[in-house]
């Protein structure tokens, strides 16, 4: 399904897997939703600076969603407050671990996993697989961050805490 905006929205029958244990914040210790998480020319291969692919960035909610959604240029505040627009999903937290879960069309409807770690300055950084390619990565925070280390061919996707003026809320509506 479709909406308005033009984004693909799960049917209203779907269950995502993570809603049940999806974080709950009460401070924005770890995640925080008060900023997005932003991430420049996400071109994903090393040393590489013949493709520019598009900026995008991520919005968390204190109740476990997220969405994300990609831009041209810098983040508008009026598409970051439209909970209509970007790709929208669950988070789980562990510690610094975080994993989501997004509903998108491949296969006609389905939902994909990513999954990285908050650091220390408080970035997000992705790993660029999906943890259902390769069961070898494992969840935990150790494992994750000997992945990012070694980062072959891809980059983790390091997304920067990006303070916007203007950002309000609205509760999410899937």
């Amino acid at each position: 399904m479709v909406n308005e905006a033009g984004y693909t929205r799960p049917p209203k029958n779907y269950k995502f897997s993570y809603k049940r244990n999806a974080a709950k914040l009460t401070n924005n210790e770890i995640v925080d939703t008060t900023v997005v998480y932003y991430l420049h020319n996400s071109n994903y291969y090393r040393d590489s600076s013949k493709y520019k692919n598009s900026d995008h960035y991520i919005r968390f909610y204190s109740d476990g969603r997220f969405k994300m959604q990609g831009t041209k240029a810098s983040p508008k505040v009026e598409d970051i407050n439209d909970i209509n627009n970007g790709i929208i999903g669950y988070y789980k937290l562990k510690g610094s671990v975080i994993k989501l879960q997004i509903y998108g069309d491949i296969n006609g409807g389905s939902d994909q996993l990513e999954f990285g770690l908050i650091d220390e300055k408080g970035d997000l950084i992705l790993l660029n697989e999906n943890p259902r390619t390769n069961f070898l990565i494992g969840y935990s925070e150790d494992a994750i961050k000997r992945k990012i280390a070694k980062s072959s061919f891809f980059n983790p996707k390091r997304y920067e805490k990006f303070k916007m003026e203007g950002m309000t809320y609205e509760t999410p509506n899937w």
